[in-house]
C-alpha cells in the first residue's frame, strides 16, 4: 500500500525535563520527510508521552529552532532537540 508518502528516519534527543520524563538520552523515530511544525510536534509528544510540557516545549531541527507555522523538510539522520521550558535566574 503505497499511499505517495515518503518517510525518513530522524534522530530525536531529549533534553532536561523531557529526557527526565521518557528516561533517555536519544530515540530514532520514521516521520514524513515533509510535514508541518505542529505535526512533528504531535508526533513527537504523542510517541513519548510528553503531554505533561505540551504547552511549553520546543522544538529544534539540526540545532536551528523551528517556527511554529513552519513547514519542516527531513533528509536521513537529521536530529530533533526537544527542549522542554527553561528556567534561570
Amino acid at each position: 500500500m503505497d499511499d505517495g508518502v515518503v518517510e525518513t528516519k530522524v534522530k530525536i534527543l531529549f533534553f532536561a525535563k523531557a529526557r527526565e520524563i521518557t528516561g533517555r538520552k536519544e530515540a530514532y523515530i520514521t516521520v514524513p520527510q515533509k510535514l508541518s511544525y505542529t505535526d512533528l510536534k504531535n508526533k513527537v509528544i504523542g510517541q513519548f508521552d510528553l503531554q505533561v510540557i505540551r504547552d511549553t516545549l520546543i522544538l529544534a531541527v539540526n540545532e536551528a529552532f523551528v517556527s511554529s507555522d513552519a513547514i519542516v523538510e527531513f533528509t536521513e539522520n537529521d536530529e530533533i532537540a526537544v527542549i522542554p521550558p527553561l528556567s534561570g535566574g
